[in-house]
């Protein structure tokens, strides 16, 4: 089974919880998934992909309690601080991916995959077959980009000391935001089936705890948010290195909690009317030492 790196976001000024979980049955790299429903990245099934960030209220409170089941799954470790480097090595018979990523072995290391998704009309476009990661597209409602998850919900990444990646491109006026989604921030599996989510299953990683007003939705909460870090992007390549303390904004944990990452997304900022192309490229990406 693959799982989206769950995107939690969680209140809806932006968007909501992105999607690090994606894997349906195939997936696919131009994904037109609303908030909170399934993707359709990888190559088994479960998985659910929400969309990023938003921004957050004035209260917050932690859930006090973790179990397996709101906990999520251990992930396999991180053997090596390189995740990929979009290496593209069609298989016989030209059947592997031209519009997505895979790493890792899915028997030994941290494994999963790259996927794009949008709620407009036109799908983003995602090439991979230049040995590093191209997206295009125009961007008039909710868009990003994520990683997703083999097997597995929870990342251990407290060895390392951030994330980085090369990129370049141009954003035709709009800016493009990254989120790290981490167990003490995403909203509990148990309050968003209470609040019939739909895409919500009870194995959801997820601590914090909303209120119980019922009139609330994972979206329009204010009490659970992602942290967040902005990504400067220009025509000429750039090393973006991103500690964990760069990443802030998150309820009620403000940064990053390395042990336990359940997303990892970028997401380009969006407001209603607006509309904007994107061309970036993306290389190189891996947890700093």
């Amino acid at each position: 089974m693959n799982t989206n790196l769950r995107i939690g976001k969680t209140s809806f000024s932006l968007l909501g919880t992105l999607c690090l979980a994606c894997g349906l049955v195939a997936c696919t790299t131009s994904e037109s998934n609303p908030p909170g429903t399934g993707g359709t990245s990888g190559g088994g099934s479960g998985g659910t992909t929400t969309a990023p960030g938003g921004s957050g209220g004035t209260t917050s409170t932690a859930g006090t309690t973790g179990s397996a089941a709101t906990d999520g799954k251990a992930c396999l470790p991180v053997t090596k601080a390189l995740i990929t480097d979009f290496t593209y090595t069609p298989s016989d018979g030209g059947t592997t991916s031209t519009s997505q990523a895979r790493f890792g072995d899915s028997t030994t290391t941290l494994s999963g995959g790259t996927s794009v998704w949008t709620n407009s009309a036109t799908p983003l476009t995602s090439d991979v077959t230049q040995n590093n990661w191209h997206i295009t597209g125009t961007i008039d409602n909710y868009s990003g980009f994520n990683l997703y998850l083999d097997s597995c919900s929870r990342v251990d990444a407290s060895a390392y000391k951030g994330i980085q990646f090369k990129i370049s491109g141009s954003l035709g006026g709009g800016t493009l935001r990254m989120g790290m989604g981490t167990l003490n921030d995403a909203v509990a599996a148990s309050w968003l089936i209470a609040h019939n989510d739909t895409s919500a299953t009870a194995t959801d990683p997820g601590r914090c705890m909303p209120p119980a007003d019922a009139t609330l939705t994972r979206y329009s909460q204010s009490t659970c948010k992602d942290p967040e870090a902005p990504v400067p992007v220009t025509a000429s390549q750039a090393t973006i290195s991103l500690a964990w303390t760069d990443f802030a904004g998150g309820k009620p944990v403000s940064g990053v909690e390395p042990k336990d990452i359940i997303s990892i997304y970028w997401y380009f900022v969006w407001t209603t009317g607006s509309s904007y192309p994107v061309d970036i490229t993306l290389d190189d990406l891996s947890f700093i030492p």
